[in-house]
């Protein structure tokens, strides 16, 4: 009974603390003019013909290769949806150079080091079940 007991306090408290996400509605967040700046001097530097992960203030991300750069936006062709897309800076969160492979359960791309961190984490499962099974 007093199992039951515990069980039923976990359970609740588990109950409260996920039900407490209260979302906030308000205007999304505008970019500051050294964020513009930043992210011109990063798609200068990436260059033209090169590959780009942009990834935008409302969380979409678009991958493809810089074709155009110009002073309020720049242009890429994506490379997922195969069609030019223009950006203005004002609306870029951030953006990286290269983009990685198409991960298969979710449809996104990984960037390059978010594949590697991926690799070493499954080799080190794999190692340490085997050392814990076969010791």
């Amino acid at each position: 009974m007093k199992q039951l007991r515990y069980f039923q306090i976990a359970a609740i408290t588990l109950l409260l603390a996920l039900g407490n996400n209260t979302s906030t509605f308000c205007q999304s967040p505008q970019n500051n003019p050294s964020q513009v700046q930043k992210v011109k001097d990063k798609v200068r530097k990436i260059g033209l013909a090169e590959d780009i992960t942009v990834k935008l203030l409302n969380g979409k991300e678009y991958y493809g290769y810089v074709t155009d750069i110009e002073p309020d936006h720049f242009e890429i062709t994506e490379v997922d949806l195969k069609q030019r897309m223009a950006f203005d800076y004002m609306n870029v969160k951030k953006v990286r150079k290269g983009y990685g492979d198409r991960y298969y359960l979710t449809g996104k791309r990984l960037s390059p080091r978010a594949e590697v961190i991926i690799t070493i984490a499954v080799v080190g499962g794999i190692i340490t079940f085997v050392g814990v099974t076969f010791p």
